[in-house]
């Protein structure tokens, strides 16, 4: 492949369909969308897109996430088969990097869903920090009330603006998601609720539903009161509200250094069961990493 000739372009709207052709016909793909379809997150002008192009005929691209906390997640990325996978994907980080750079990012995270990415992304100056673990929950007994002053009452629309400010300051970078992100979570949820002490918000949880399953997708309480039952409280009630139902299959991620996280799942009955994604990130300036 002649790389004079190989273009590195930013996204637009007429590349649609030949991108979403290219990701479904090939097997160097990647994809790490939480809460939005593949053609809305397309669309989405915070979304950072690059594309290979040769001859005008799509030969790869990558996506990388709107910038939070200084840091971006490696969303979307594909390579036409047979098409020289690390010579296409040199030529589209040194442009997405370049980007980066440009606006003072602080780095770039990605999980390693695929066996063919680490190769490539340590090439790239990516290097291994943590792994993003899975517990399910084991059995149907419904859990006491925990000890605490807090309450738990569903999550409403006005409740959004202090759940962004909780959520926040509970997870440090890369971690941390935008408002934005926030809302799509909480409408892709059928279980929603927050912990309140005096009338004040200090904790929430959402959890989604598919079919007979069910996963926590966030769950996070303010700094100032942790320690004090918020987290268990939360647990408690959704797990109460689960099982109520008939759902006793709950799954919920973490990571892997996080061992006060992993401790409260396991009193209430998760276990790890055996799934993990190795988390790689490349540092572009000053960053804060952590759980």
């Amino acid at each position: 492949m002649p790389l004079a000739r190989l273009e590195i372009a930013p996204y637009a709207r007429q590349h649609r369909r030949s991108l979403l052709d290219l990701m479904n016909r090939s097997r160097w793909t990647h994809t790490h969308l939480d809460w939005q379809s593949i053609p809305d997150w397309l669309a989405d002008e915070g979304a950072a897109v690059w594309l290979a192009l040769l001859d005008d005929e799509l030969l790869g691209y990558l996506g990388l996430s709107r910038v939070v906390a200084g840091w971006r997640w490696l969303r979307l990325l594909g390579i036409g088969a047979g098409r020289m996978p690390g010579v296409i994907l040199r030529e589209l980080w040194a442009r997405a990097e370049a980007a980066c750079r440009d606006e003072a990012c602080a780095g770039i995270a990605g999980l390693m869903l695929t066996n063919w990415l680490p190769v490539y992304f340590a090439e790239l100056g990516f290097h291994y920090c943590d792994d993003l673990v899975v517990l399910q929950h084991i059995g149907k007994r419904i859990p006491p009330r925990p000890n605490s002053l807090a309450h738990v009452r569903p999550v409403e629309v006005e409740d959004m603006a202090q759940l962004a400010k909780i959520d926040k300051l509970a997870f440090a970078p890369p971690w941390q998601i935008e408002r934005a992100e926030l809302w799509a979570a909480y409408r892709a949820c059928v279980f929603a609720t927050v912990a309140t002490l005096d009338s004040a918000i200090v904790g929430y949880q959402l959890c989604a539903r598919h079919g007979e399953a069910a996963h926590l997708a966030r769950l996070a309480v303010h700094p100032a009161h942790q320690g004090q039952g918020v987290a268990s409280l939360l647990l408690q009630g959704l797990l109460s509200d689960l099982l109520e139902r008939g759902i006793s299959a709950i799954s919920v991620n973490t990571q892997a250094s996080n061992r006060r996280s992993q401790q409260l799942y396991q009193r209430y009955g998760f276990l790890r069961n055996g799934k993990e994604y190795a988390v790689w990130q490349k540092t572009l300036g000053s960053a804060r990493v952590g759980a």
